[in-house]
C-alpha cells in the first residue's frame, strides 16, 4: 500500500466529517436526499463483512504470514465503505422517526467505525512503506484500534437494530434464564402493561402516551415540532400544529391525528413516515376508541367505557382483570395460627374469595364483640379484615377503637348496635370502607356529617336511625354517587270517588 491510498483515506475521513457539518439533521429533506439515504441499509452492510473478516485474517496471519496482505487490503476496503455507508445514514437520518438519543449515539459509532478502521489501516502499512520494522509502540496502537474496531461495529450494530426494530431486537427471544440475569422480565409477559394502581392511571397514562412516546414524540416533541406539532405534553397535543389541531374531541374520524396514521404505508401524509417504526394496528385502534370517547386525560383505566374490540386489546395487555381497592394492594396472608386464635374466641372467619389474602370476620355471639379477648385477637390480622360483621350485638361506641386500626375495610355491619354519633368521628380515616349499615341505631344527623368524607363509600343504610330528611339530602349532594336507603316510605293508596250517576 502506497502513501496515496493513506492519504486518499485521510480525505475520505474529512469527507465524511465536512458532511456531518453540512447535512441537516432535521427540516424537510428533498426527494434526492430520501433516495440516497435509502442505500443505507445496502452500504452499512459492506463494511460490517469486510472488516471482520479483516479482523479474522488478522488472527489468523498470526500464524501464517502470508495474510498480510490480505488483512491490509480488507482494512482498506472497510475503511472506505465504512465512510459510504456513514454518509448516506446521515441523508437517511433526515426522513425523521428515529428516537433521537439511539440515533445520535448510532451516528457517532458509525464515524468512529471509519475513524478505527482507517487508523488501523494506517497503522498495518505504515512501517512497509517506511521501510521499517513495526515499532512496540505502533503494534500497540494497531491492536488496540482493531479492539476498538470491533467494539464499535457491534455497538453501532446493536444501536442500528433497535433502530429499526425496537428496543428488545436482540433480546426479544433470549431463555428466560438468560433475561432473568439481565433484570428482564419473561417471555410471557412481554408487553403486558405493568400498573401500580389502574384506579389511579388515567387511560391516556396508561395507553395513549406510551404509543406517543415509542412512535412519534421522536419527531414531534418540543423543540422538535415537526409542521408545527409536539405530542410530548397534554396542550401540545391539544393545540395542534402548522395546520390546526389534530383531535376532535369524540370524533376520531374528522381528527388528522387517526387520518394520517391510517393512510397506506406508501402515502406522503401517512405517519409516521415509511421507515420508521410504525404503530400496531392494535395501538392505532387505541388512539381511535379514546379520541371517540371524547380524548379525555381524568378518565380512569377503571371507568373507561371499553368496546368489544378494545376490550380483547387489553386482555392481550393482560388487563383482562383490572384489581382495584384492597385487591390491587400487595398485602401478605393471615397466619394461620392467628386465624386459629380469632375463632377460638367464638368468631367466624372466612376468606373474602379463593387465593386472596382479606378476609370477612362475623360474631356469632351478641357478647363476644363486647370483650378484650375479641379485640387482641383481631389486632394480630387487622391488614386482613376486609368485611367485619358487629350486627346485633351490644357493641358500642369504644368498639371504634380497633374498627379504626383496620385500614383495608371494605364493608361493616353495624346494624342494631348500641353506637352513637360520637363514635362514627373515628370512621373517617378508613380509605377503602364502600358499605356501612347502621340500620336501627340511634345514629343522628351529627353522626351522618362525618360520613361525606369517606372516599370510597357507595352504600349506607339508615333505617330506622334518628337521621333527618335534610340531614340525608345534605349528604347525598356532598356525596351525589353515595347510594342512601332510609328504609319504605309507603304512602296511603288514594282511590277516586265514583261519580255519581245522573
Amino acid at each position: 500500500m502506497t502513501k496515496k491510498a493513506l492519504i486518499s483515506l485521510a480525505a475520505g475521513l474529512a469527507w465524511l466529517l465536512l458532511m456531518l457539518i453540512l447535512v441537516p439533521g432535521s427540516g424537510r429533506p428533498s426527494d434526492f436526499s430520501l433516495f440516497l439515504g435509502r442505500f443505507h441499509p445496502v452500504a452499512v452492510h459492506l463494511p460490517i463483512g469486510i472488516l471482520f473478516m479483516g479482523v479474522l485474517l488478522e488472527v489468523l496471519s498470526r500464524r501464517w504470514s502470508r495474510l498480510e496482505m490480505p488483512v491490509l487490503v480488507l482494512l482498506y476496503a472497510g475503511a472506505w465503505t465504512a465512510i459510504m455507508a456513514a454518509v448516506v445514514g446521515l441523508y437517511l437520518a433526515q426522513g425523521g422517526g428515529y428516537d433521537t438519543g439511539t440515533l445520535a449515539w448510532h451516528k457517532r459509532l458509525g464515524v468512529l467505525i471509519a475513524i478505527a478502521a482507517s487508523a488501523a489501516c494506517a497503522l498495518k502499512a505504515w512501517p512497509d512503506i517506511a521501510q521499517r520494522p513495526a515499532t512496540k509502540q505502533e503494534g500497540h496502537g494497531y491492536l488496540a484500534s482493531v479492539g476498538a474496531l470491533v467494539l464499535f461495529v457491534a455497538l453501532a450494530g446493536h444501536m442500528g437494530g433497535k433502530l429499526t426494530h425496537g428496543d428488545d431486537f436482540l433480546t426479544r427471544y433470549m431463555p428466560d434464564g438468560l433475561r432473568a440475569l439481565g433484570g428482564l422480565p419473561d417471555k410471557d409477559d412481554i408487553g403486558m402493561l405493568q400498573l401500580e394502581d389502574p384506579t389511579a392511571t388515567s387511560t391516556f397514562d396508561a395507553l395513549i402516551a406510551p404509543v406517543l412516546s415509542d412512535k412519534c414524540e421522536s419527531c414531534h416533541r418540543e423543540g422538535r415540532a415537526r409542521g408545527g406539532l409536539a405530542l410530548d405534553t397534554q396542550e401540545s397535543l391539544m393545540a395542534g400544529g402548522d395546520d390546526g389541531p389534530v383531535i376532535v374531541a369524540g370524533r376520531a374520524d374528522e381528527s388528522a391525528l387517526v387520518h394520517r396514521l391510517w393512510l397506506p404505508l406508501y402515502a406522503d401524509d401517512h405517519m409516521p413516515p415509511e421507515g420508521s417504526p410504525q404503530l400496531t394496528v392494535a395501538e392505532a385502534e387505541l388512539i381511535r376508541w379514546w379520541i371517540d370517547s371524547g380524548a379525555s386525560f381524568e378518565v380512569m383505566l377503571t371507568d373507561a367505557e371499553v368496546t368489544p374490540v378494545v376490550r380483547s386489546i387489553l386482555d392481550s395487555y393482560g388487563l383482562d382483570e383490572i384489581k382495584t381497592g384492597i385487591f390491587a394492594l400487595d398485602i401478605a396472608p393471615a397466619d394461620s395460627n392467628d386465624i386459629a386464635a380469632l375463632r377460638a374466641v367464638g368468631v367466624a372467619v372466612t376468606a373474602l374469595a379463593e387465593d386472596v389474602p382479606f378476609l370477612q370476620v362475623r360474631c356469632t355471639d351478641v357478647d363476644v364483640c363486647t370483650t378484650d379477648d375479641f379485640v387482641r385477637a383481631l389486632r394480630p390480622v387487622a391488614r386482613n379484615v376486609a368485611w367485619l360483621d358487629l350486627g346485633r350485638t351490644n357493641v358500642g361506641d369504644n368498639i371504634f377503637g380497633i374498627i379504626n386500626d383496620l385500614p383495608h375495610l371494605t364493608r361493616l355491619y353495624l346494624q342494631q348496635t348500641q353506637i352513637t354519633d360520637e363514635g362514627l368521628t373515628s370512621l373517617e380515616g378508613l380509605e377503602f370502607l364502600e358499605y356501612l349499615n347502621l340500620f336501627g341505631t340511634s345514629v343522628g344527623d351529627a353522626g351522618v356529617d362525618h360520613l361525606a368524607d369517606l372516599p370510597a363509600l357507595r352504600s349506607l343504610y339508615l333505617w330506622q336511625t334518628s337521621v333527618t330528611d335534610s340531614a340525608v339530602a345534605a349528604l347525598q349532594a356532598a356525596a351525589p354517587n353515595l347510594y342512601i336507603n332510609t328504609g319504605l316510605s309507603l304512602e296511603p293508596v288514594v282511590t277516586e270517588e265514583p261519580e255519581e250517576s245522573e
